[in-house]
């Protein structure tokens, strides 16, 4: 059986996730957030991965079996054995704090993989339980990954979103995470800073 370097190349952060120290972007994503509520305050987020053209181009000719530029059912689950669950051992490359306490996430929901325009995107949901009250919440967001294989930057259209929050104040900006800066200090995140409140009846 031949052996595909390409798709070892590729492949290697996502089945293994082990890099060295000096390690360079191998694969970019591009990361949008939609904060969505429901009737108790937020209940989690929503994130959507555009995946760079080369690192699609690999999914694309291991999954896309009957190659009609289409993810069947069978083929997404496929995609998320073999591309995406192992990423949970990462926190699927999240870092969030509620009230600056850090928030363990356990798990994700909804995973979804489709092409468009020959590039992959990555879709899911991260449960994130946070009541809304009186006093303003705080919630901080954040996609990255330490290690620098993947180099993961906000969406230029829509980075963030907000979904079903018409009965709480809520504001969000995107601000440097300084203390949290990465790769001996020569990098530092993005993270998104939600603020959320109750309206005042």
């Amino acid at each position: 059986m031949r052996i595909n370097i390409k798709k070892l190349l590729f492949c290697y952060f996502f089945l293994i996730a082990q890099t060295s120290a000096s390690a360079h972007p191998h694969v970019f994503i591009e990361n949008s957030f939609t904060f969505v509520f429901n009737d108790r305050g937020l209940s989690g987020i929503h994130i959507n991965w555009i995946l760079d053209e080369m690192f699609s181009a690999t999914i694309i000719m291991d999954y896309d079996w009957n190659k009609n530029a289409f993810f069947e059912d069978s083929e997404i689950q496929a995609v998320k054995q073999g591309a995406f669950t192992n990423l949970k051992n990462y926190n699927y490359f999240l870092h969030i704090n509620i009230d600056y306490v850090n928030f363990n996430i356990t798990y994700a929901t909804d995973f979804r993989a489709e092409i468009v325009n020959n590039r992959v995107v990555y879709s899911f949901f991260i449960p994130v339980n946070v009541q809304a009250v009186s006093t303003v919440k705080i919630i901080s967001a954040g996609c990255y990954d330490e290690t620098y294989f993947c180099d993961i930057s906000y969406s230029k259209v829509y980075p963030v979103r907000l979904k079903n929050n018409s009965r709480y104040d809520c504001s969000w900006e995107i601000v440097d995470d300084k203390k949290n800066a990465y790769w001996g200090g020569f990098i530092i995140p993005k993270i998104v800073i939600l603020k959320l409140r109750k309206k005042n009846d």
